[in-house]
Parts: C-alpha cells; structure tokens; sequence
C-alpha cells in the first residue's frame, strides 16, 4: 500500500517535470484534411503508426481529432468523410507546461495532443504520451530525478482488468474498446483450476488493420482478419510485456520504452493478472495535488474553472467525511475522463482510489452527463465500503467483455 511519504516523495520528484514547458517536447504533427475519406484516414494512422490525426479548420480557428477508436465502429470507411466523425479537442501552445498537457490527455483519453502558433492558430507540433514518458525517463537517467521511495507498479496501475475470450470475434472487441474507452484488450481463457491465463493482448492498433484497405501501405496488400475469425488470431501472443507488482515507477517506465510497448501487464508471482498499465496510467502520477491535510491528487480536471472547482470542492468534502469514518486514510485520488460527446455536453467516467493503512476501496461511478451526481453517488458508495469493514470484499481483479 502507498504510503503518504511515498506518495509526497513522488509528486515533489516530478515537480520539475510537470511544470516544464512543453517546447521541447513537441514533435511533428500528423495532419490530414476536413474532406478527405475514413479510409484514407486509416491508411495514413496504419503508416505513421499514429494513436490520432489531428484537422486544422481555419475558418473558426479550432483544431479537430480522429482517434482509433473513433474509427473503429464507424460505417462504410470507403465513402464516409472525416467532417462526420471528427471531434474538437483543446490544443497547445510551446509555453504550456506538461503537467496540464498530461491533465487534458487524461481527461480527453489522448495519446497527443496538437500544439499551435498562439498568433495564427496554425498547428506547428503536437505532444505526445510516449514524448513525455521518455522524458521523465531521461530525467531519471540524469540523475534529476530519484527512483528510490517512489510507487511501484501495482500502486499505478489499472485495476478491474477488462478481458476477452479468445473465441470472440474482432467487432466483439471493437465494440467493447468502444464502451469502455480503451486501447488494450488482454485475450484470457480461465483453466480448470479458475486460473486465468493470459494469451494474447489484442490493441485499437490491430483492430484498425482489419479495416484497411486493400491498396494500404507503401503498395503491400493489406492482410486483414474475416469478421467471423477468431480474435485470438489478430492479437500480440509473443511479445506480451509483464511486471511485477513490486516493480519501480522508473523500472516499469523502462521496460515499456525498450519493449516498445503501449502496455505492460502487472502478474503476481504465480502468473496471475492482476492489472495493467498504459501510458494513460503513467503520466497520471503528474496530477494536481490539492491543498488538503490528507494528500489529494485529481487527474483530469475539467477545463471549465467553474466545473474544476465543482469537483476540488465536491472530492475534498468526500474526502473530508470518509477520514471521520476511518481515520487511517492516507491518501485519495481522482480521475476524470471524458466518457461520450453529444454536441457541447460531455458524459463523463469518473473513478476514485481512497488509500487506508491498510486497504484500498475502489469507486467507479456510472456514466453521466453531469459532474455534480456523480460525486454525490460517489460519497454513498464509499460510505458504505468504509463503514462496515467486516462485509468488505475488493473489487474482483477481472471483468469479461460482454462481447
């Protein structure tokens, strides 16, 4: 279990890095246009091995997105057009600091982000996920940093692991990324025993290769998977990167980075899983800390101030009343994603982490379209975790895709 001195050594290690900024972080950007076709889109992403492509629309200055999973469920990719899928998405500047990139990537469930010319609002760059892990690395390599009294794997990572058979079909597994906002499927089967086992991890990446066209890359014909093929057959079954949960933040960080790898799955010493972690999952140890006498960490704070400090005050109060409960609280922490879109309004996804001395109680609301619900279920939830300790039972470490 994390402790607050662990907790404080890590977010005051990384100080410097979340308040950098981001200039030089920023890579070329991967650019298309408003007009072009779905498919040409995928052919593009396949290419340059891109997680999104970002739309410059000069006429009202704002920059638009397509992400994977955008893709991944849209229909006839030959004939539509970017303009019906695309989404708006806050963009950069070089003088921004890579803690509040990290924040709206979290929030929005980016891998990268567009930077602009504050002037001409033209994009010159985006960040990215993968450039800022490298430089909390590099950081680290030079001695900036300090690995020791930091958090540990199973401190970071994602728990309630979401699983599929691997006799389920790809659309299966698209529409199960697509419900839950996720990149990585791990394909599991359970033995005899009521042993799960990894056998594969099947990405958004591999899911897009299915819709290839056939002229795809560099003049190759594209080799996709039938829709009523196994899954198993389209995912990653020799490379699947794991850890321990004893792991290092750093040592994790470092395996990821010489794997090459988006993901990494945290085993116990039996081989059992027990969670994963994703880029998402690291840069959000660069989370805000509020000011409470209990360390709170928010990660993903909306962009409206008003909404942002609906949630510091709504977390806090929470906070504040479960630590009269259970006195041995130790640290809680906030996340905030951006779970659907219907014109202006946002559906959000928000879970929650209360760290005791002891034990670790999980909250995962509902998916709604205002914030304000949302923590007031949260409170009844906790509560009644917390409050009655002889009936408490952690979440299971699984979950199987209803696919």
């Amino acid at each position: 279990m994390v402790s607050q001195e662990t907790s404080r050594n890590m977010y005051e290690s990384l100080k410097d890095i979340r308040t950098k900024e981001i200039k030089e972080l920023v890579e070329n950007p991967v650019l298309t246009k408003d007009d072009i076709t779905v498919s040409k889109i995928i052919g593009r992403m396949i290419k340059e091995n891109a997680q999104e492509v970002f739309i410059h629309l000069p006429d009202d200055k704002s920059v638009s997105c397509i992400n994977i999973r955008d893709i991944l469920l849209a229909p006839n990719s030959e004939s539509l057009k970017s303009s019906t899928i695309k989404v708006t998405v806050p963009s950069l500047t070089e003088d921004d600091r890579i803690g509040n990139a990290a924040r709206i990537m979290s929030l929005h469930r980016l891998r990268s982000l567009p930077v602009i010319n504050p002037d001409s609002k033209e994009v010159i760059g985006q960040i990215s996920s993968k450039r800022i892990i490298n430089y909390i690395y590099d950081a680290f390599l030079k001695k900036k940093i300090n690995d020791q009294k930091m958090m540990s794997a199973s401190d970071i990572m994602t728990q309630g692991l979401i699983i599929i058979d691997p006799t389920a079909k790809p659309d299966a597994a698209k529409v199960t990324m697509m419900k839950e906002s996720i990149d990585h499927l791990p394909v599991a089967e359970t033995q005899a025993d009521g042993k799960t086992v990894i056998k594969g991890v099947v990405t958004s990446n591999h899911l897009l290769q299915t819709l290839a066209p056939p002229e795809t890359v560099g003049g190759e014909e594209s080799g996709g998977i039938a829709p009523e093929q196994e899954i198993i057959r389209l995912a990653d079954r020799k490379n699947i990167l794991t850890v321990k949960p004893e792991d290092s933040f750093i040592s994790t960080i470092e395996s990821l980075l010489k794997a090459n790898s988006t993901y990494a799955i945290v085993q116990s010493s039996d081989g059992s899983p027990l969670g994963i972690i994703t880029y998402r999952d690291i840069i959000s140890v660069l989370g805000e800390q509020t000011q409470s006498e209990i360390p709170v960490y928010i990660m993903g704070m909306p962009d409206d101030s008003s909404e942002a400090e609906l949630v510091k005050s709504k977390f806090h109060s929470i906070v504040e009343h479960l630590s009269k409960i259970s006195p041995q609280i130790q640290e809680a922490r906030c996340k905030i994603k951006i779970k659907d879109r219907e014109g202006g309004r946002r559906r959000y996804e928000v879970s929650a982490n209360i760290y005791t001395a002891h034990r670790l109680y999980l909250y995962n609301s509902t998916n709604k379209w205002d914030l304000a619900p949302i923590f007031d279920e949260m409170i009844e939830g906790l509560k009644n975790q917390i409050g009655d300790v002889k009936t408490e039972h952690q979440n299971d470490s699984l979950r199987y895709s209803d696919g």
